[in-house]
């Protein structure tokens, strides 16, 4: 008798386990392809940006461009979500994730008037909130990788300012050079812009990704 009642404890922590492992899998899975998607968007938007503002093309038809990245990223999310719930119901976990993203999609459309308005940065402005993003999604989920990257993003978003304040102090050095400072300073946000995405989206959604895959196949 206690011999089967150890059995049925032995399952039973088995089947939690088990439970446990397949959920972590499939959040890792599942934000590793959010990550993936956002990421290579945003970077190969910013690339061809830069592209185009280096080879003068028209400036005013090749800034849609960047509306790209809410497009196919919006666009790609609710495909990738669609096909989740149809594999498995969400959890309180995936709820609390989608509504971390939800109030900074909207803080980031504050801060897009706010760019048009006042004349803010909004790569600033956007690098700044994705990673404060990151980072939560990193603690909810328990993803040092998510809460690293995150916070590496922040760091490296203030060198966009930084870019702004030498424009300010070398501005007049620079335009004494022959060099277009106003024009300097941009190349040069637009690809730190890339590289944050690069250090906080593609990265970590690849060893997400890559470890979600290992687990299944464990």
């Amino acid at each position: 008798m206690n011999e089967e009642k150890h059995l049925d404890e032995h399952r039973s922590i088995e089947i939690i386990s088990r439970m446990i492992a397949d959920t972590s899998a499939h959040i890792d899975s599942e934000s590793g392809k959010y990550f993936l998607l956002w990421g290579y968007t945003t970077v190969l938007v910013s690339l061809f940006e830069y592209v185009a503002q280096v080879s003068h093309l028209a400036i005013p038809l090749c800034l849609w461009a960047w509306f790209l990245i809410p497009a196919v990223g919006g666009i790609g999310t609710l495909i990738l979500s669609r096909r989740a719930t149809a594999t498995r119901p969400k959890s309180y976990l995936d709820r609390s994730v989608n509504a971390v993203w939800m109030v900074f999609g909207l803080s980031f459309g504050m801060a897009f008037i706010a760019a048009i308005v006042y004349g803010a940065s909004i790569l600033y402005l956007t690098a700044l909130l994705m990673g404060m993003a990151t980072v939560i999604t990193g603690k909810i989920c328990r993803h040092k990788v998510l809460t690293i990257a995150g916070k590496a993003g922040i760091v490296l978003s203030l060198l966009i300012p930084a870019g702004h304040l030498l424009l300010r102090k070398y501005g007049a050095a620079l335009l004494s050079s022959g060099i277009e400072p106003v024009e300097a300073i941009l190349y040069v946000e637009i690809l730190i812009f890339a590289l944050i995405f690069v250090v906080m989206m593609v990265i970590p959604g690849h060893i997400l990704y890559n470890r979600s895959k290992r687990v299944k196949n464990a």
